[in-house]
């Protein structure tokens, strides 16, 4: 079931299509080439599989080494080839037969296969980026899962239509295939465009805010940067956590409608002017909630500054009733806002900063986000820079 320009054909495909990715959060890929794999797999079966990943890779990984570091490189190799052993192994084990394709008697086997390829494949990357990122790993392999499974059930089809066009009708029949095989490709790195556009829309929202107030500067990032550790410490979803990155980044964005001299006021604010102050939130939240994809981060920005006492504003929210999102914002809000420097005074040390935030746990913080700060600072995963 296979010639050797059939395996030569197989290989240059492959080694094309693997040049073609779609990045994915946390800086993983996918490419439109497991359809690809996933077809040889059923078509040649094991080793011969394990093969023409090993070479098209090595292709691949040769042409891009002026941008690749030689240790991604190798990784990115024995990926594709630990990934396509495991799962054309257990294919085997199970009873698949390369080459012989009966859809009606063989599609438990070909799901099984498609699950045993996505699992290693996520579970071998999530590892290799907690490792070097240092994140935690469950939140990478929920991300990395989240979009990679909606790319592997489409393109498990069309694999499967692949083998059995080639199996059938030859290596023209399968040049031909390519080209829906690259439309679904383009489909989807419009999709993950289309979530990059909407991260650079809010990071750009963000830093028109703080051009307003030079004494804030980097507030936003800082202040998305602790939550997310924070969420973390607290074993919350990835979902959440995504959420709550887009309401920290905008959470200061209704300071839009505020003047200058009250935002760069050095002495204390005027009643009248922190009633304008005030009004920052819920101008915030009508501004972002606007946009489908921020209704709930709209949520977060609109009680970040309630308190737990319902001394807080705008609406007076007291215990359960402040969304989860609000309190974690509320928390990295005041800490950033103590370890910095401020037109009415310097910044604070961390111990200070702790000393007065657990002070207020109960009473204006939640208690449980205040300890997953102060776990998160003895972990060492919060560090102020000095200066």
């Amino acid at each position: 079931y296979g010639s050797f320009l059939s395996l030569l054909f197989y290989t240059i495909i492959l080694a094309a299509v693997q040049q073609l990715p779609v990045t994915l959060p946390f800086q993983a890929e996918v490419t439109v080439d497991f359809a690809i794999v996933f077809s040889a797999i059923l078509i040649f079966g094991s080793s011969i599989s394990i093969i023409l990943v090993f070479i098209a890779t090595f292709i691949t990984e040769f042409s891009r080494h002026k941008i690749m570091p030689l240790y991604k490189s190798i990784f990115n190799i024995n990926l594709y080839v630990i990934i396509v052993g495991v799962a054309s192994f257990i294919y085997n084990k199970i009873g698949g037969i390369p080459g012989q394709i009966n859809l009606n008697q063989d599609i438990l086997r070909i799901i099984i296969l498609i699950f045993a390829y996505l699992f290693v494949n996520v579970s071998l990357v999530t590892i290799a980026l907690s490792l070097l990122e240092n994140k935690r790993s469950y939140l990478i392999f929920f991300n990395n899962f989240k979009w990679a499974l909606p790319n592997y059930i489409a393109l498990a089809p069309l694999g499967i239509l692949l083998a059995l066009i080639y199996l059938n009708i030859g290596v023209l029949g399968v040049l031909l295939f390519l080209i829906p095989l690259l439309t679904a490709r383009h489909s989807f790195q419009l999709y993950m465009n289309m979530r990059k556009v909407y991260l650079d829309t809010i990071q750009a929202l963000a830093t028109t805010i703080e051009a307003k107030d030079p004494y804030t500067h980097g507030h936003s990032d800082r202040v998305a940067k602790y939550s997310l550790i924070i969420a973390e410490e607290m074993n919350l979803s990835g979902d959440f956590i995504n959420m709550l990155k887009y309401a920290a980044l905008l959470h200061d964005i209704g300071k839009i409608g505020i003047p200058e001299q009250i935002l760069n006021k050095p002495g204390k604010l005027s009643e009248s002017e922190f009633n304008k102050v005030k009004q920052h939130p819920e101008l915030g939240a009508s501004i972002v909630e606007k946009l489908d994809f921020l209704s709930k981060p709209a949520t977060f920005i609109k009680s970040h500054h309630e308190r737990l006492n319902g001394s807080g504003y705008p609406q007076g929210l007291c215990g359960e009733d402040i969304p989860l999102g609000a309190a974690i914002l509320a928390v990295a809000d005041a800490f950033d806002a103590m370890t910095t420097d401020r037109p009415y005074r310097k910044a604070w040390s961390v111990n200070e900063t702790m000393a007065e935030i657990e002070k207020n746990s109960g009473i204006q913080f939640k208690a449980e986000v205040v300890q997953a700060l102060k776990d998160s600072i003895e972990k060492g995963r919060i560090k102020i820079n000095a200066g």
